[in-house]
């Protein structure tokens, strides 16, 4: 008997969910169409599971760009806290500091290692 190793791709993981999901519509249960639909949209990236970095709350008590660009560059590094702040100084000083609490939190709570 021939040993064939059996390889995966993203192609055929979505094959797979495809077939999955026809059945699961085939047999009336739309939760498992779904699950597999949202399985797919996650493989390919449409989807994202999100990781909530620090305690609720942690921007709150951050008064001014600064302090939130501090906190950043605690949390993910000083490259991130850089980048942070080229968007915000491109983006006016009216907009800074509600930008800085919007992309702060963002980044805090990005999936970690995509960057």
């Amino acid at each position: 008997m021939q040993n064939v190793k059996h390889r995966i791709t993203v192609e055929s993981l979505l094959s797979d969910l495809s077939e999955a999901r026809a059945l699961a519509l085939a047999t009336k249960q739309p939760g498992a169409a779904i699950q597999a639909t949202t399985v797919a949209a996650k493989l390919v990236g449409l989807m994202v599971d999100r990781k909530e970095s620090g305690a609720p709350g942690d921007f709150a008590g951050l008064q001014s760009t600064d302090e939130i660009l501090a906190k950043v560059s605690e949390e993910l590094g000083p490259a991130l806290a850089l980048a942070l702040r080229a968007v915000l100084d491109k983006a006016g000083d009216d907009a800074a500091p509600e930008q800085a609490t919007e992309l702060g939190t963002a980044l805090l709570d990005a999936p970690q290692g995509n960057a």
